[in-house]
């Protein structure tokens, strides 16, 4: 990269010079206030007489000889550019005045427009990006202004501030020749993006979808990026309604399994697209097709009219959180895998999965987990025999007993009957209504939508202040139904009645004006039929209600048995229990990681945790401690320094190491469901903690892993992961000379007949031999993952492993 420090205008010099602001970066968003201060200073450079102003930074890339791609410094560039027309405009109008007649064209000529060109075929000299591209010219060429243009708003600051008279145009010229930047020319050999990112490091915050648009586009000619631009990240863009941050990272989550922070989407972006092979269109074109899944499922137009009308009640509570299970799933459809019919039951059973849990008060904390795996865990486990419906369902019911468990009919039935649905969360009580109201009739009325905009309300039956002609109604234990049934569902209703009826007996608020006798709605049939207004109506219409709510809401059941179950997986948490569970590995922090026992999960995590808040972990242990302490010594027996000056209990139970990290991630603010833990099935627990180090250990706490991929066709997200995992913890254990121990890899047949006479050195010269054929014939290891030799041969080394002495 060569630089100098360059007037300004220089920039813009030259008559077929064309500075061009690529596709990829954002559109120009300096306000007033960076306008105001340009000004300002632009007075005190003629007030104080300075020969130069440093003006910040702009970096460009030559791609011929008359255009200059601006990686960085649009906003300085389109600014001053809007300074100058302003100032040129003025002076054609004689609002400001100079002592070269000739200033105007000039500026324009030099500056603003390249010479020889006519207005109708104007060559601007900065050509902004797509969006900003029409106001700018309409400026140039005294058309009719884009009033909602930044662009349009700044020229008329810039317009307003010059007439004012601070300066005379001739000053105003003198003081924009002395603004001074330091111009920086990108070489071939550097890397734009990586100088984006450092420049961008400060200043106005890029928004990540904006680093990544960025990311896929610069370093390609000009042409292309305007070619992939419009051709597909416009269409991503509009598609989700420039909500474009917050679908990038649910689409990330549907492809890694994993959830990514906010402020953290950028970064595991690039981690993404480094381990694509495809070209980069590729990428693209697969974005651009979820963000038509997404546009598809929130504005509930998938071409299926049942689905249709699911998802239209569904977005009423903004579930983004089953939007990674949904979009491929939607995929899925859209490309004839999944019929209708299929794709219909799989929306009402995550919506049923969602609702009932809401009802029960299921903490929602595990749910980002559940559909960031359930899509690519049911395709997984999808047989010839079965169907990924099958395979959601069988997923979703196996977590019965955790915090991701699917509420059974009685939970669910006695939470309906007496919660307080009064004082549900408004949008879920809207929800509530709007479904109850309309079940699956293809005859809606639009319930939500009318008390959101206050045509009626959720009112109660039987009010809640009683009148004298209430209690008499509820008989000699009026206070204990009121108390029992006042916020219940068989008590609550919708109507367009005025609310100053609320507390009139109940024959009156069926005959008045608007009242029950005359209430169109389904909801208010038995309330219309009824008499009177007791315990014993309100558990009628209760029972009533509740037979919708599960015939809408059900609990759906399968016979379905997948050839290989998957590892059982838990968040932390802030009560779960994992004593006699044996660990396989964790989730934290976007990353994955195989662990033999839970101190490896120990020491993984502080580790972790320590890379960005060392210092808040020391002075918590110091104050603390509970299993912690910082010093150069350890403080207690049983401890080990897991980083430098930290010292950590590992000799305790699974119990206690859990209490030890739930202290330490209250200390840091951490969620502790973000940490999730895999593990084997209960019924192949081990012991609290195995004391004796087998030599091979890193190697064989792969085997539950492998075992879960043996037998599986579809791919797995997680897998150039979990593969560069085991190949680092397998380079130490591998043997150089191994053709001198086996002669080739063996095939599935021979790898049966002979592997029980294998010795730990044939295992591992096959392991090596198999890595070696990999990197030759790409795709050689995960044939003998998914053919389970992998996993056979991992668990011969566990039979011939011995303990370290």
């Amino acid at each position: 990269m060569k630089g100098n420090v360059r007037d300004i205008v220089l920039l813009f010099d030259g008559n077929d010079k064309q500075l061009i602001i690529p596709v990829y970066q954002r559109n120009y968003d300096w306000g007033e206030a960076q306008c105001s201060r340009l000004f300002d200073d632009l007075i005190e450079i003629v007030q104080k007489d300075r020969i130069k102003h440093f003006f910040g930074a702009v970096v460009g890339k030559p791609e011929t000889s008359f255009d200059w791609i601006v990686i960085d410094g649009q906003q300085r560039l389109t600014t001053t550019s809007l300074l100058m027309l302003a100032l040129a405009d003025l002076l054609d109008e004689a609002v400001v005045e100079s002592k070269d007649p000739e200033l105007s064209r000039k500026i324009r000529r030099n500056y603003l427009k390249g010479a020889g060109y006519p207005d109708s075929e104007t060559k601007l000299k900065l050509k902004p990006v797509k969006h900003d591209l029409d106001a700018y010219r309409r400026l140039l060429q005294g058309d009719e202004p884009k009033d909602s243009s930044t662009i349009t708003r700044n020229y008329r600051y810039f317009r307003a501030r010059i007439a004012e008279g601070e300066l005379t145009g001739d000053e105003l010229w003198t003081a924009i020749q002395r603004l001074e930047v330091m111009a920086l020319d990108l070489e071939p050999h550097d890397e734009p993006q990586r100088i984006f990112e450092s420049l961008n490091s400060t200043g106005k915050e890029l928004k990540e979808s904006d680093k990544i648009r960025n990311l896929v586009l610069m370093g390609l000619d000009n042409a292309t990026q305007e070619s992939l631009y419009e051709r597909y990240w416009n269409e991503i863009e509009r598609n989700v309604g420039f909500e474009t941050d917050t679908f990038i990272r649910l689409y990330l989550i549907s492809q890694t399994r994993k959830t990514p922070r906010f402020d953290a989407v950028y970064e595991t972006f690039k981690v993404y697209l480094r381990g694509i092979e495809e070209p980069v269109e590729h990428t693209l074109t697969h974005i651009r097709s979820y963000s038509e899944h997404y546009r598809d499922i929130n504005q509930s137009r998938t071409g299926v009219p049942a689905a249709d009308r699911r998802l239209r009640r569904f977005n009423l509570l903004n579930r983004e959180v089953a939007l990674p299970a949904l979009m491929p799933i939607l995929g899925d459809f859209k490309a004839g895998i999944l019929s209708k019919e299929e794709f219909t039951r799989i929306v009402i059973l995550v919506d049923s999965y969602l609702f009932r849990r809401a009802v029960v008060g299921a903490q929602s904390n595990a749910l980002n987990k559940i559909f960031a795996t359930l899509y690519s865990e049911a395709r997984r486990l999808v047989t010839e025999e079965g169907t990924l419906e099958d395979a959601i369902i069988y997923l979703l019911r196996r977590r019965d007993g955790t915090s991701g468990e699917f509420p059974n009919d009685e939970e669910f039935s006695e939470q309906f009957q007496s919660r307080n649905f009064y004082n549900f969360r408004p949008q879920y009580r809207s929800y509530l209504f709007e479904c109850l109201e309309n079940l699956n009739s293809k005859d809606n009325l639009d319930i939500a939508a009318s008390i959101n905009a206050g045509d009626i309300t959720i009112e109660h039956i039987m009010p809640q202040t009683l009148t004298k002609e209430w209690r008499e109604e509820l008989g000699s234990n009026w206070e204990e139904v009121h108390k029992t049934w006042v916020h219940r569902i068989g008590n609550l209703t919708v109507t367009g009645y005025n609310s100053e009826y609320g507390n009139y007996t109940f024959a009156r608020k069926k005959e008045l004006p608007g009242g029950f006798e005359s209430s169109p709605y389904r909801l208010n049939s038995d309330v219309r039929n009824a008499s009177q207004w007791d315990e014993e109506a309100m558990q009628r219409r209760s029972h009533r209600l509740l037979a919708d709510a599960i015939d809408y809401w059900p609990m759906i059941e399968t016979n379905f048995e997948p050839v290989r179950e998957p590892l059982p997986s838990m968040p932390m948490g802030e009560d779960n229990n994992f004593n006699k569970r044996t660990i396989v590995s964790y989730e934290f922090d976007g990353a994955s990681h195989t662990v033999g026992s839970f101190k490896d999960l120990l020491r993984g995590v502080i580790r972790t945790l320590s890379g960005e808040h060392y210092e808040k972990i020391l002075s918590y242990a110091k104050q603390v401690g509970a299993g912690l302490t910082a010093g150069s010594e350890p403080g207690y027996a049983g401890q080990e320094e897991v980083v430098p000056g930290l010292w950590v209990v590992t000799s305790s139970s699974t119990a206690s190491k859990m209490t030890l990290l739930r202290g330490l991630f209250r200390a840091l603010g951490f969620d502790p469901n973000e940490l999730v833990i895999y593990m084997r099935p209960e019924s192949e627990a081990d012991p609290e903690e195995d004391t004796k180090v087998k030599k091979y250990v890193e190697l064989t706490k792969f085997i539950p892993r492998f075992d879960e991929l043996a037998g599986v066709t579809s791919s797995d997200p997680t897998f150039p992961e979990l593969k560069a995992e085991f190949f680092t913890e397998f380079k130490k254990h591998a043997i150089p000379n191994w053709q001198s121990v086996v002669t080739s890899v063996p095939s599935t047949d021979q790898l049966e007949r002979e592997l029980s006479s294998f010795d730990a050195k044939r295992v591992l010269a096959v392991l090596t031999a198999i890595q070696q054929v990999d990197s030759i014939m790409p795709g050689t290891f995960k044939a003998r993952v998914h053919d389970g030799s992998l996993s056979r041969l991992l668990n011969r080394l566990s039979q011939v492993d011995v303990a370290v002495t």
